[in-house]
């Protein structure tokens, strides 16, 4: 999991959980979601720099416990990893792949992958990429007994082999048309094979910092204070050259004190405001607030599949009754769009014209009390109290919380709010007994690349995010086809049914769909608006505003 003040619910954010996910293949463009006209204006990106600058400070809310790449688990290590160690892959700004450390990749039959590494990618201590490098990372994130967070994305892979000095080739028990996105994450990551060995226990530690490929290298890391990067000049991509010579991440876990130190001017930018530090950064005048496209959902998910919401009915009546406007409104400031289904319209990598289609069809999503009082009358109410997870741990979940708790009393529900500590509420993901007592279980869940096959997967027979327990011969191998095929519009077909079924269950409740936000002072400017910070080079793009 991520601990940032919004816990964000991907395969990223969820291996430290033990998560059994499956990642996404992009293709096409990404473009933000339709934002609401009284909302805040989605951007693609901010202004090109105009040159270089000497130092770029930024915050990042927690310290990352390690940078070693198997064990990258939470957004903020993640925000500093990507500038400092690439993968095999990368995402772009507008949330689409591209190849990074591999050159090209072919497919000579549907279990191989042949992959083509640069012949100019050098490691930050001057050696050169190789194949061996490769093997090396690749078996290392993917043994369970190396500790790695990540063994699940090679459920499906056989062998991987040194095929040529510059040559790495995969083979897999089955056609994985989903593999290749896992490869612009923590999974794809390349670093030297004699630095692990040499450094042993001290790799990615304070004392032993890493040595990667990436457009900036590791100059110092003050536990408690700061991590400094510093511009790597043999750096291969000059798309991707740093524009500042240092980038010093602070740790600085007060909300408060972030805005504070932005308005001093101490701290140059961050990411994930919350809805009080935009309110006061928006009227400054020390610089500009920022809204980028998202994958990322809020919902309300059904926990107990025997209580009070075991009736589907009554499920989508719920769902009928959430005042999402509101909620939108007093939580994040309308910086979102109206969520009607799992994955958000910043999941739609490839036939966005029949994903929107699907998603306007959609009714059980949109919040009407009329209907949702029609649904109750069709059958019988519960006759014991639905409880909603609340907790102080994420700033807006007691908010919601009483928003829906409102509204299903105003259908005739009755609801009650059980409040978990800070320290406990993440354990539902792995501990069915920290479930007991909870029908809805309120969180922000995304994808981590643009394709909505990764949400859907959750709820196949046997999935341990599957809380439910829903199962369904025709939805599983729905899913299956959508993962084993290249095919985009044959994907989007199988994935659109899918997401059929699983609103009519309604086992995840939709809510909103918040926008991305950063923000800039007035001498920096560069960086992407979309959600691409954990997976993409962003801090490299940030140069002088004037």
């Amino acid at each position: 999991m991520s601990p940032t003040p919004a816990l964000r619910r991907t395969a990223l954010g969820l291996a430290a959980a033990g998560a059994v996910l499956a990642l996404t293949a992009c293709g096409g463009s990404t473009a933000a979601p339709r934002a609401a006209s009284s909302g805040p204006e989605i951007v693609t990106s901010t202004p090109a720099p105009v040159g270089d600058v000497e130092k770029i400070t930024w915050a990042i809310p927690t310290e990352p416990a390690s940078l070693d790449w198997i064990v990258n688990a939470d957004n903020s290590t993640s925000m500093v990893t990507s500038n400092l160690c690439e993968g095999l892959f990368r995402m772009t700004p507008d949330m689409t792949l591209e190849p990074a450390l591999a050159e090209s990749v072919a497919s000579p039959t549907p279990t191989t992958r042949v992959f083509t590494l640069r012949s100019d990618a050098v490691f930050h201590d001057g050696s050169p990429l190789t194949a061996e490098d490769v093997v090396f990372s690749l078996n290392r994130i993917s043994d369970p007994d190396s500790g790695s967070f990540w063994t699940w994305p090679f459920d499906n892979v056989e062998r991987i082999e040194a095929t040529g000095p510059l040559e790495v080739t995969i083979t897999f028990s089955t056609p994985d048309a989903l593999f290749e996105s896992f490869l612009a994450s923590p999974v794809g990551v390349i670093e030297r094979a004699a630095t692990v060995e040499e450094l042993g226990d001290a790799y990615g530690t304070p004392k032993g910092g890493v040595n990667c490929i990436g457009p900036f290298s590791l100059q110092q890391w003050d536990p408690g204070q700061s991590i400094t990067l510093e511009r790597d000049e043999d750096y291969y991509d000059e798309r991707y050259r740093a524009k500042s010579e240092t980038f010093e991440f602070q740790f600085v876990r007060d909300p408060s004190a972030i805005v504070n130190g932005l308005l001093a001017g101490s701290i140059d930018g961050t990411w994930d405001l919350a809805p009080s530090a935009v309110k006061r950064l928006s009227s400054s005048g020390v610089g500009t607030v920022f809204y980028g496209a998202s994958r990322q959902g809020y919902n309300a998910i059904v926990m107990d599949p025997t209580g009070p919401l075991a009736d589907r009915t009554v499920r989508q009546a719920v769902s009928r009754a959430i005042d999402r406007e509101a909620i939108i409104s007093s939580v994040v400031g309308g910086a979102a769009d109206e969520q009607r289904a799992p994955a958000v319209p910043g999941t739609w990598g490839y036939e966005r014209e029949q994903f929107q289609a699907a998603w306007d069809e959609i009714e059980v999503g949109r919040t009407d009390l009329a209907a949702a009082q029609e649904l109750l009358d069709q059958t019988e109410a519960p006759n014991t109290p639905i409880v909603i997870a609340s907790t102080t741990a994420e700033a807006q979940t007691p908010t919601i919380a009483a928003e829906i708790q409102s509204a299903l009393q105003k259908i005739g529900l009755e609801a009650e709010i059980r409040n978990i500590p800070a320290d406990q509420y993440y354990a539902v993901y792995t501990d069915p007994e920290a479930r007991k007592g909870i029908d809805l279980y309120l969180t922000a869940w995304g994808t981590d690349f643009a394709d909505p096959t990764q949400i859907y997967q959750y709820f196949t027979t046997g999935n341990i995010y599957n809380f439910s327990g829903y199962s369904d011969e025709t939805y599983d191998g729905l899913v299956a086809t959508a993962a084993a095929t290249d095919d985009l519009p044959a994907r989007a077909e199988a994935i659109i049914e899918a997401q059929r079924m699983i609103v009519e269950e309604s086992l995840w409740i939709p809510i909103y769909a918040p926008y991305n936000t950063s923000f800039l002072n007035e001498r920096i400017t560069g960086s992407p608006t979309a959600y691409v910070q954990l997976l993409s080079p962003w801090a490299a793009q940030l140069g002088a505003a004037e």
